[in-house]
């Protein structure tokens, strides 16, 4: 049986002498025991009809049991999908029917909730809403976490983790091999899953290493597990913490461990600053350095971040799926820039940035994805969708989505250009602009919805919009101010503007 090699298996074989430890709460694994689980993972999955070029689905809770699903199927050389089974039922069966994976690496709690209708009905008593799993018709299908009585077949993964791999053989895969897919939100009718190939992510990899390298002192944690793979490749320790945890669990986590180094978007950030603010407490002195890995990142959030320490090194990073890091920026720099619209700073090593002609920001990059799944393959520049400028600095500004534009009048208007200045108004949480078709007009309009304190009103919100620091071009004022909480989706809890133009039109 052949069991491939890449930059990230190869990264883990450097480290196979080291001290290098993952932690998953009481759990711990070595970068050796890793890569030695691994491969009898890989070779019993070959032994179960998994091969190189078959479709995967992965549904696995992150976590030690993630890292070794994952790095089996690398030496497999199968191709991956990670679809997130809380985007919706009917999107997720969507993008499954698309993918049609031959092998499916599961959660057994999603299988279980398939399985028990009633079951899955008492849970949504407590939650808004379960994601599961569906069965799928010729698909393998293997389970991780807990036993769970499930009816259909299926092959537990901690069963096919035994023994020790006598020798590890390896051969090299083709850096240029499709590997990974991750679907954006596309529409039901056409899902958009972007392709990358081992060489693209190793390269996104290989920057954020970059962030760490030379300090082995720090220490990481994070819930998303490909992060995970800078304590590798950097030399650090990893801790994995359950993102639902509280924030007093976070905090002791944060005291107990010793933690430097944070890894999330800026949701995962909200209730901490909110715990803190509460109890008029600060970060403990450990955490050193908090990188943020999404746009926009408004001022209004850095600016309560960064009155809880002193000590902070705050870095913010603006990617996309098919591109994952574009630009660097230092938080308190970002903050303390008056340009109108989102500063996301300077470009990483080896990428391109030039605006198009009606203003769209495109990408040339290594990093750059493959494709996307059951289409032509890309062109060589990407066409991001963002519209934005370049200063004279060489640094990014973006001013918003180009889908996003509104036009009223013989205006366009960006929402992004002005939604950083509305958010530093007291009292808004988030806010977001949206254009709404008026049949009686013949024009949009432009509707302001804000989340924010009760002591707020449309006119005063109004007011400062016209004159002040404040205050934004006339000709985005907006017709109606609407005060809501606002939708969000996805793994990073963006804003949902889809979901949120629905509500607006449905309570007309």
């Amino acid at each position: 049986m052949a069991h491939y090699t890449n930059y990230f298996v190869e990264a883990l074989r450097n480290r196979i002498d080291s001290d290098i430890i993952l932690y998953e709460g009481s759990h711990s694994i070595t970068a050796g025991n890793l890569l030695n689980s691994a491969y009898v993972l890989a070779s019993a999955l070959q032994a179960n009809g998994v091969n190189k070029g078959h479709k995967v689905v992965m549904a696995v809770k992150p976590g030690i049991e993630f890292l070794q699903v994952m790095y089996a199927n690398m030496m497999v050389g199968t191709i991956i999908s990670i679809i997130d089974p809380e985007m919706g039922r009917e999107n997720y069966l969507q993008k499954l029917k698309q993918f049609s994976p031959d092998h499916a690496f599961i959660d057994s709690k999603l299988v279980l909730l398939n399985e028990h209708p009633l079951l899955k009905f008492a849970v949504l008593k407590l939650i808004k809403s379960v994601p599961s799993f569906p069965k799928i018709k010729n698909c393998q299908l293997f389970t991780t976490g807990a036993w769970l009585p499930l009816f259909q077949k299926h092959t537990k993964v901690s069963s096919l983790i035994k023994g020790q791999a006598t020798t590890l053989t390896f051969i090299p895969i083709e850096e240029d091999s499709d590997f990974l897919i991750t679907y954006t939100s596309g529409t039901l009718s056409e899902p958009k899953g972007v392709v990358h190939h081992y060489s693209g992510l190793s390269n996104s990899i290989k920057h954020l290493t970059n962030l760490l390298v030379g300090n082995r002192d720090e220490v990481l944690a994070t819930h998303l597990p490909h992060y995970a793979l800078l304590g590798i490749n950097a030399g650090i320790k990893v801790h994995l913490w359950d993102n639902r945890l509280d924030p007093v669990s976070k905090i002791r986590f944060m005291k107990d461990r010793n933690i430097t180094t944070l890894f999330g978007p800026p949701s995962d950030f909200i209730p901490l600053i909110n715990y803190l603010n509460g109890k008029e407490a600060r970060f403990p002195d450990c955490v050193k350095n908090i990188y943020l890995g999404s746009a926009p990142i408004y001022n209004s959030f850095l600016s309560r971040l960064v009155e809880l320490s002193n000590l902070l090194k705050i870095t913010c990073m603006y990617g996309m799926t098919e591109n994952l890091l574009v630009t660097i920026q230092d938080g308190r720099e970002k903050l303390a820039d008056t340009t109108q619209g989102d500063l996301v700073g300077k470009p990483f090593p080896n990428v391109a940035i030039s605006i198009a002609d009606d203003g769209e920001v495109c990408i040339q990059s290594d990093q750059i994805y493959s494709h996307y799944w059951q289409m032509e393959k890309k062109q060589d520049i990407h066409f991001t969708g963002d519209i934005g400028k370049i200063d004279a600095c060489g640094r990014l500004i973006l001013l918003g989505r180009k889908k996003d534009m509104i036009i009223r009048g013989n205006f366009n208007i960006y929402p992004g250009l002005y939604e950083p200045t509305i958010h530093q108004i007291d009292g808004v949480k988030e806010a977001v602009m949206v254009g709404i078709y008026n049949n009686e007009k013949a024009d949009e309009e432009i509707i302001l919805v804000i989340d924010g304190d009760e002591k707020l009103n449309a006119q005063q919100v109004l007011k400062q919009l016209v004159t002040g620091k404040h205050s934004i071009d006339r000709q985005a004022l907006p017709d109606k101010i609407i005060f809501m909480p606002l939708p969000h989706s996805g793994r990073q809890a963006k804003i949902d503007r889809k979901l949120l133009v629905r509500q607006l039109t449905e309570n007309q």
